[in-house]
């Protein structure tokens, strides 16, 4: 197994381990005034035009429940491509956004909370000769799934929108989709 999967391996396995500590029978539900933090591993997935493989990056998110169906938060992730058909040409892709997650807090089902999420922010792509910016629009959801009141899991599924700029890619518009696991952790609120 290539270094970079054995990598991820490590992360799932250590994020699946302290999640499962815990009381399991403890209700969990995302609430007011709560900070909800994490890391996340993820898999991205390039426009074929980008002439970007796809692949695995890493990323730390942070958000506030400004009411327990409203919140808001910064993502950091990076990633690192290959070339498709170029072999040792690589390109590391960096993203920063803010984002509004509308969640859904269903009745009954009070350990799972859907969400749809919405964000715009900053891409950088470098080759190692170059570099470009470009803004970024994200659209997608997923949901979280709480093991206790302040521990859970988070799947998330989101296309982005970015545009090259002709430096590093084509002056082109493309979309791309990022799935993401991630382990959350919520602070403060009322549980």
């Amino acid at each position: 197994m290539p270094p970079v999967r054995c990598r991820i391996v490590l992360v799932l396995l250590i994020l699946v381990f302290t999640t499962v500590l815990g009381a399991p029978e403890a209700i969990a539900r995302d609430s007011d005034k709560s900070w909800e933090f994490g890391a996340y591993a993820m898999l991205s997935r390039y426009s074929n035009s980008t002439d970007f493989d796809s692949a695995p990056g890493f990323g730390v998110r942070g958000g506030y429940h400004y009411k327990a169906i409203h919140e808001f938060e910064g993502d950091f992730d990076k990633a690192t491509a290959d070339h498709a058909t170029l072999p040792d040409v690589q390109f590391d892709v960096t993203k920063f956004s803010a984002n509004y997650l509308r969640n859904y807090l269903l009745k009954g089902h009070e350990k799972m909370t859907p969400f749809a999420a919405f964000g715009l922010g900053f891409l950088k792509v470098d080759d190692g000769a170059d570099s470009e910016t470009s803004t970024v629009y994200k659209a997608g959801g997923g949901f979280k799934f709480w093991f206790t009141p302040h521990v859970g899991l988070r799947f998330d599924a989101k296309i982005w929108r970015w545009h090259g700029n002709g430096k590093v890619v084509l002056r082109d518009p493309f979309y791309s989709f990022d799935t993401t696991f991630a382990v959350a952790f919520l602070v403060g609120g009322s549980t």
